[in-house]
Order: structure tokens, then C-alpha cells, then sequence
């Protein structure tokens, strides 16, 4: 199932490319890079970039008074093909395939237009020659109308393809950053929390096993658990920290909080304030422990919505991502004060 999830995206990233190189060095045609847009879309499930690349392929949709539909105007529109006549909003709705063959075509008219073997003679040979003159200049003209136009809405398309290739190759690009990073981050996690108590470390387990179970009741399950073993690490590394229990912490700040019982944000943030100025490189200073202390309260609150209402994936899934990076700053910073004390 991985491999073919890596194989869909190493697909859409190698059709990013084509059509992205292709339209830099002039050598694919509009229609092409639309129909490579349309593959991208399906291999990354854009659902609104198949819906509007389908419309580009197949002609936007009318309603039966001959009026573009409404969804499929907006969506034209908001894609580079609206114009505005006499105050009116419009959109031209030709398909990139007419516009190349229009321009083509119009190509090979005016190459027919000639006066190349006109041989008129007699008395009225000098008004047929002006008139025929005339006709091809007009004819040309014309048709240099057309395939200015056409060449015009082109370029327009060419650049809507283009910049989804572009967006599409940046965004499956930086995932691929991202993964790599934060695995590197969960391993170093994972390196700090082999350190806790087996009951501790069951509570990810449970956190993992109730995300999979994949309905509402257990993702509200989910945010007990963190909240667990968020209450379970802040107990331990409090009292690590300070050792002697105190029941109020003085910060440099001057102010006396209360680090007793269950007051699990007061008694990280006395953590951090004391490990910050311990730290080896002084990993955490002045606003970014404000920050992160910030941070613990915002997912404070998020970890006690699953007690109060009921909870989607999402919710679940930001409060794992949070819990996760919030204490793998804290046990970093733990690492780095203990580094500092062995010198």
C-alpha cells in the first residue's frame, strides 16, 4: 500500500516536471500540458483541479437558456479566462485544442493568400489587380486577427497549466522534506521517552491504537490519553527537576505559581524556565519558552475538547502531531541540560 502511495506521487511529480520543462522549452503543445495537468490531478486527488481540468479538456458546461452554468463560469473565471464587455462579466469557454488549431489553421490561410500567378490583362487589368490586392490584404488581416487572439487565450492557459504544475511540485516536494524531518524528530523522541516508566509509554500505545479505531468515541480517546501522558511526563520530569517537591515555584520574573497536585502547565513551565538557563546551548531563551509554555496552553485546551464535545480525525490527528512536538521540545531541552550538568 506505501509503495503505491510513493509510486503515485513519484508519478505526479515526474508529470509536474514534464509539463513545467515543457512549456520553459517550448516543446509541448498546450493541449498536452492540460492532459499532463489532468493526470496530476488524478494521481494527487484534487478533486477541484480534476473538476475544473475536465471542463478545460471537454468545453465548460451550458444550461438549457444557452447561459454557462454558474459553478463552471466562477470556476472559468477565477482560471484566467473572464473578460469584461460593456461592464459585463464574461468568459470565453474555447478548449485549448480549438484555440491551437485555430491558429494553425489560420497559418496555412494565409499562406494560400496570394497574388503569386495573377496575370490580369486588358483595359481593366490595374482596378483587378487593386482589388485583388486588396481582398488578400483584407483576408490576411484577418485571419492575423484570429490567430493573434487565439495565440492570446493560449498563453493565458499555457500560464493556469503551468502554475498548477508548479504548486503541485512544490507542495509534493516539501512533503517529502517534512517526512524526512520529522522522522528524524520522532526517532530522537523516541530515543528521550525509552527512558519513562512502561505504563507511561503504554499510554502511546493507546493513543495510537484508539486514533486507528477511526470513529468519534475513540478519538475522544485519544485526547484522554494525551492528556494522560501529557500529566504522566510533566509528574516525572517535575519532580526530576525538583527533586524536593516544592509546592510554588519563584520565576525570574518575580511571580510565585502554584506547582502542586495537578497544576501540569505550572509545574513544565517551572521546568523549562529551569532547564533553559541550564541548557548547552541555551536551547530555549526568553520568547521562545514563552512560546512554548504558549503553546502547552493552547493544547491544554485542545487535549479537553474530547471531554467536552464530540471530536473528528482531524482534532485527533493535530492533538497527536502537538502533543508530540511539544514534548519532544521539552525532553530536547531536558537532553541538552543534562549535557551541560555532565561538563
Amino acid at each position: 500500500m506505501e509503495e503505491s502511495i510513493n509510486s503515485k506521487k513519484q508519478q505526479a511529480i515526474d508529470a509536474c516536471n514534464k509539463v513545467i520543462n515543457g512549456i520553459e522549452d517550448e516543446n509541448i503543445s498546450v493541449q498536452s500540458a492540460l492532459l499532463t495537468c489532468r493526470k496530476i490531478a488524478r494521481l494527487v486527488n484534487d478533486q477541484d483541479g480534476m473538476l475544473w481540468l475536465k471542463y478545460e479538456a471537454e468545453g465548460y458546461p451550458h444550461t438549457n437558456d444557452g447561459h454557462i452554468e454558474t459553478k463552471a463560469f466562477h470556476i472559468g473565471v477565477h482560471h484566467g479566462r473572464g473578460y469584461v464587455n460593456d461592464g459585463t462579466q464574461c468568459m470565453y469557454t474555447d478548449t485549448c485544442s480549438s484555440l491551437e488549431n485555430d491558429v494553425v489553421n489560420a497559418k496555412i490561410a494565409m499562406g494560400n493568400f496570394s497574388t503569386q500567378g495573377f496575370a490580369p490583362s486588358g483595359d481593366y487589368a490595374l482596378q483587378a489587380t487593386q482589388r485583388m490586392t486588396q481582398s488578400v490584404a483584407a483576408g490576411t488581416s484577418s485571419y492575423i486577427t484570429k490567430a493573434s487572439t487565439a495565440s492570446r487565450k493560449l498563453s493565458i492557459l499555457k500560464s493556469e497549466y503551468y502554475n498548477y504544475a508548479i504548486e503541485w511540485l512544490i507542495s509534493l516536494s516539501f512533503s517529502d522534506v517534512a517526512g524526512s524531518v520529522f522522522d528524524e524528530y520522532q526517532d530522537k523522541v523516541s530515543k528521550y521517552l525509552s527512558d519513562f516508566p512502561t505504563e507511561t509509554l503504554q499510554k502511546v500505545n493507546a493513543i495510537d491504537d484508539y486514533f486507528h479505531e477511526g470513529n468519534p468515541e475513540a478519538y475522544a480517546q485519544v485526547m484522554t490519553s494525551c492528556r494522560r501522558l501529557w500529566a504522566d511526563i510533566a509528574r516525572v520530569l517535575f519532580n526530576e527537576c525538583f527533586p524536593n517537591k516544592p509546592n510554588k515555584y519563584h520565576t525570574v520574573s518575580g511571580i510565585d505559581i502554584d506547582v502542586s497536585g495537578d497544576h501540569i502547565i505550572n509545574k513544565l513551565s517551572a521546568v523549562i524556565e529551569s532547564w533553559s538557563g541550564k541548557a548547552t546551548k541555551n536551547t530555549l531563551t526568553g520568547s521562545e519558552s514563552i512560546y512554548l509554555v504558549d503553546w502547552m496552553e493552547n493544547l491544554n485546551d485542545l487535549q479537553n475538547t474530547g471531554v467536552h464535545s464530540e471530536v473528528t480525525r482531524e482534532e485527533a490527528r493535530r492533538c497527536i502531531l502537538q502533543t508530540y512536538i511539544v514534548l519532544g521540545d521539552i525532553l530536547e531541552l531536558r537532553e541538552s541540560a543534562k549535557n551541560k550538568d555532565a561538563e
